[in-house]
């Protein structure tokens, strides 16, 4: 097969597997398992921090792999900016939702040393997620109330997917001790979603104007990374430093199609979404303070508060809305979000039982972006703290396997009567998202390095 062949096929994988959310928001860069970070000098460092690519050595091959089991619920009461369920109903809007989803995705890059220099290329998903909501069998086979069957969280999500597929070519330099690196990406974007709608004169959930709405839009964007490397203590610490920008470098548009659905009628409508995703700052340090021990500690700003809303307009279009949140133009959905800039911190570290064995163990926590004001069912999200183990082993001459299994814990959310998502004219009002979430990923990843 081609090279050009080989990453097309690359790319199709990625794009079809790409999982579950890992991180706050929707951060899903658990490529690498705990070697993937600003310190790495892998083919992982191609997003984490080019500048690691030029403390490698020789060339590298390095493919990915990363099998998520996510659950997720989310139990209801109800609320004043509900209809009451008509008779035959009762239970429609209201009680709990869960999932078990199953997600993977892979991960491809190749990096080579040249005296000085490295370059590299990669492809990955270090954002997206998917979610796919079981039925309430309550309302499996109803005549009077069949869309109620699509669970109680169905106003916010039936089913979603968000896909941010990098293809990344970066080069790097060492001088003496110091590395500086450089990346770019070519971002493809891609957002899904299907969920119900209320067809009432001012937008409230209601079982008795219900329909659907389904969004299906995608683009393409650049960013590109930056980073430094300092390696303070020969062959001992290294202190490293990096910053990847947001795709289209600011506000991104994505175009595609809107359907609303109400009874017999609906069709797909040309729409563009605004929206905007972080840019990420790290730093980390690594420490060998013998040939069979290494300690880490790295963390990162991710910068979420970008996130304002998530606005669907008619193509060509301004997507705009008042101070009530009333549509300026052709504004079809407009979604606040008012996300939190996010932390996350780790600790890690190896210890080789001989040269061929290394295990290694880390514990992280990070913040949540979501305010408790628009916390909903479909982008959920709350601190968690996630502890991974896992080893690399060299099972031939220079071909390593690493595997690692992380678990990822958040807090138990609970924001009734706090959701300000109904306090708005439509079409910015939205169903209310209040409730009792709990929610935890296990993350197992594995990959193989071959090295030259």
């Amino acid at each position: 097969m081609a090279a050009r062949e080989l990453c097309w096929a690359v790319a199709a994988i990625v794009a079809t597997y790409a999982g579950a959310a890992h991180a706050a928001g929707f951060a899903a860069a658990r490529f690498g398992g705990e070697l993937g970070n600003v310190t790495a000098t892998n083919p992982t460092a191609l997003y984490f921090n080019p500048a690691g690519i030029a403390m490698s050595t020789g060339t590298s091959v390095y493919l990915d792999g990363t099998l998520a089991l996510r659950h997720l619920s989310w139990d209801h009461p109800g609320s004043g900016y509900e209809a009451p369920d008509p008779p035959g109903a009762e239970g429609a809007n209201t009680g709990q939702a869960s999932l078990f989803n199953v997600f993977g995705g892979p991960m491809a890059g190749v990096t080579t040393r040249l005296g000085n220099w490295a370059v590299g290329a990669s492809l990955s998903v270090p954002f997206g997620g998917r979610a796919f909501w079981p039925q309430n069998d309550q309302f499996a086979g109803s005549t009077a109330y069949p869309l109620a069957a699509d669970g109680v969280q169905r106003w916010h999500i039936i089913d979603g997917a968000l896909t941010f597929i990098y293809g990344t070519i970066g080069v790097a330099y060492r001088f003496g001790p110091l590395s500086f690196g450089a990346s770019a990406n070519l971002v493809h974007s891609t957002v899904k979603n299907t969920m119900a709608k209320s067809f009432s004169a001012d937008g409230t959930v209601d079982s008795n104007a219900e329909g659907r709405s389904a969004l299906d839009v995608s683009g393409t964007q650049g960013s590109f990374g930056a980073g430094v490397v300092v390696e303070a203590l020969p062959n001992a610490l290294w202190i490293a430093a990096s910053y990847q920008a947001q795709p289209g470098l600011g506000p991104m548009q994505l175009k595609g199609t809107l359907t609303l659905t109400y009874g017999a009628g609906g069709g797909p409508t040309p729409v563009t979404l605004d929206q905007a995703l972080p840019d990420i700052w790290r730093w980390g340090a690594r420490f060998r303070p013998s040939e069979v021990l290494e300690l880490r500690l790295f963390g990162d700003f991710t910068r979420w508060s970008v996130m304002a809303t998530q606005c669907v307009a008619a193509e060509g279009a301004v997507c705009a809305v008042d101070q009530t949140g009333a549509a300026v133009g052709a504004v079809f959905q407009n979604l606040r979000r008012k996300w939190k800039d996010t932390f996350a911190v780790h600790a890690g570290a190896s210890y080789w039982i001989k040269p061929e064995i290394e295990l290694f163990a880390g514990i992280a926590g990070e913040t949540a972006a979501t305010p408790d004001e628009t916390l909903s069912p479909d982008l959920p999200d709350a601190n968690n703290v996630a502890v991974g183990v896992g080893g690399r082993f060299e099972i031939a001459r220079s071909l390593f396997l690493g595997a690692s299994y992380t678990h990822i814990q958040y807090v138990n959310r609970n924001n009734i009567g706090k959701s300000q998502l109904p306090n708005a004219l439509p079409p910015t009002k939205w169903p209310d998202g209040g409730g009792i979430y709990s929610q935890w990923i296990g993350v197992f990843n594995a990959n193989l390095e071959k090295q030259f």
